[in-house]
């Protein structure tokens, strides 16, 4: 069942500003940084972030991502719970959307064997870009520093 549609044409017009400037996407992506990143000034934080994202926009420099390389390896390494190198595709596509990568190569080398390996598995989510998660943006591995 949908939500139902506003007949109100200012409720229409604030529904699709929200939409055209990716409104949810924003407050989403900030909210998982928080999370995260648990900084003791979170009000200073967004605006760092906020700040970051200014930034980028004007100078196409580092984007604010939430996960590391360290990040990365370990969540491949809680999937490969046996410690054989290697996780399931049903892992890798669960794993990777659960990093904020929408689109990703849908057959990666080992996907014949389903066996995926940490080495596939880091360039899938380092080559992911932001559009994947909220804008047509390069995906950045570092997260803001914001100093509290």
């Amino acid at each position: 069942m949908s939500a139902p549609t506003s007949t109100n044409p200012k409720s229409q017009l604030a529904e699709s500003y929200v939409q055209k400037h990716r409104i949810p996407e924003l407050f989403e992506n900030m909210t998982a940084a928080l999370i995260h990143t648990q900084p003791e000034n979170a009000k200073k934080f967004m605006i760092k972030y906020l700040e970051n994202l200014k930034v980028y926009r004007e100078d196409k420099g580092d984007y604010p991502a939430m996960f590391t390389d360290a990040n990365i390896t370990s969540v491949f390494g809680m999937l490969d719970v046996t410690n054989n190198g290697y996780i399931s595709m049903e892992q890798y596509r669960s794993a990777l959307k659960t990093l904020g990568v929408k689109k990703y190569t849908p057959r990666p080398e080992g996907c014949e064997k389903d066996q995926i390996s940490l080495a596939t598995f880091m360039t899938e989510a380092e080559d992911a870009t932001l559009s994947n998660i909220m804008s047509s943006h390069p995906f950045s591995r570092t997260f803001p520093e914001c100093d509290e």
